[in-house]
């Protein structure tokens, strides 16, 4: 049989703040009817994607966004030779452009005045540019 000695030393007790929990405040625009209707026009449900983009302020942004096809590659890739510099900013600004036609619905308003908002959707969208993988075959 074992003896346990319980001690009452109230100086070593830690009080933890609880944590007020905020719910997340969904912003989605569009319906399942919506993506279908869009699946029809893109080349099907494979070229698009629901990109997801969480703010600081407790919200949550979801954008309907197509696959960047093969023109929209070709002119990124013709705004980047067009620019003087490596960095023009005006070169930049059209890559995002061109980039910004994939989205085709969501809250336009809302990457439009929330810079974080607009850089992370280009940054996902930029990705599904390289989603494919290929090897070479002897």
């Amino acid at each position: 049989m074992s003896t346990y000695k319980i001690e009452d030393n109230i100086d070593n007790i830690e009080v933890k703040e609880a944590k007020t929990v905020i719910p997340r405040t969904v912003v989605k625009t569009y319906t399942d009817e919506t993506v279908e209707s869009h699946a029809g026009k893109c080349g099907g449900l494979r070229n698009l994607r629901e990109i997801p983009i969480y703010t600081d302020d407790n919200y949550e942004f979801w954008y309907l966004v197509k696959k960047p096809s093969k023109n929209v590659l070709q002119a990124i890739a013709y705004e980047k030779e067009k620019g003087d510099k490596k960095n023009d900013p005006n070169t930049i600004n059209e890559i995002q452009k061109i980039m910004m036609g994939c989205v085709l619905e969501g809250d336009i308003q809302a990457f439009e005045n929330d810079g974080s908002i607009y850089v992370a959707l280009c940054k996902e969208i930029g990705k599904l540019a390289t989603t494919a993988s290929s090897t070479l075959k002897n």
